[in-house]
């Protein structure tokens, strides 16, 4: 997933999802997924809260919890050391300092195996950090966005890209505008999916 600087007319698509995505999620207890964060890039603890408020709101819109598990805690440091085989509700958040990917515009990578199954996703903060001096968006909304969209691509697999919403390969000026007005979402469709591959937790 990456950033673009060019404009192109889908704001009030991403709005109109972001809506129908809310309103689709049902009545009570929501499937949880738990996810282990490596902080290498030592983003600041008020700032990786807000991010993190951030993105578990854009789950909950989906109907999906979030519960968060910070890999430097005594309580939980040995677990973030296993291997999560076949585990489908536990997912590893690492948050690098520099990016890895050859083209600047991409903000983090989601390791995917065969069937688009995977349990790992890569945040490079200095991309988060880049953008944030460049469009003014602020950092907080802005990682807690791109870590939304990683967990969702572990979540959604191979073919998570979309035209609309916070799964559209490459963000726009009126995508950085959705994320700080709080409104950038996972379609409906894609909500679904998640809570569907997420079933089993509810018995």
């Amino acid at each position: 997933m990456g950033f673009g600087k060019c404009w192109w007319g889908c704001a009030l698509l991403v709005l109109l999802w972001g809506t129908m995505a809310k309103a689709g999620t049902g009545e009570g207890d929501l499937p949880e997924i738990t996810v282990l964060v490596n902080n290498s890039a030592d983003v600041s603890r008020t700032v990786l809260r807000r991010a993190e408020n951030d993105a578990e709101r854009i789950f909950r819109a989906a109907g999906v919890e979030i519960e968060w598990a910070d890999c430097r805690s005594d309580a939980v440091v040995d677990l973030c050391q296993q291997v999560l085989g076949a585990n489908p509700f536990v997912f590893v958040l690492h948050i690098v300092p520099t990016g890895k990917m050859s083209t600047d515009s991409v903000f983090g990578v989601a390791f995917l195996g065969e069937g688009g199954i995977g349990k790992y996703c890569d945040v490079f903060f200095d991309r988060v950090e880049e953008t944030q001096r460049e469009s003014g968006t602020g950092a907080a909304h802005l990682l807690g966005a791109v870590v939304a969209h990683e967990l969702g691509h572990l979540l959604l697999g191979s073919h998570a890209h979309a035209y609309v919403g916070i799964m559209t390969p490459t963000w726009q000026e009126q995508s950085l505008r959705a994320i700080e007005m709080g409104t950038f979402f996972f379609t409906r469709e894609q909500g679904a999916f998640m809570r569907e591959r997420l079933q089993p937790v509810n018995h």
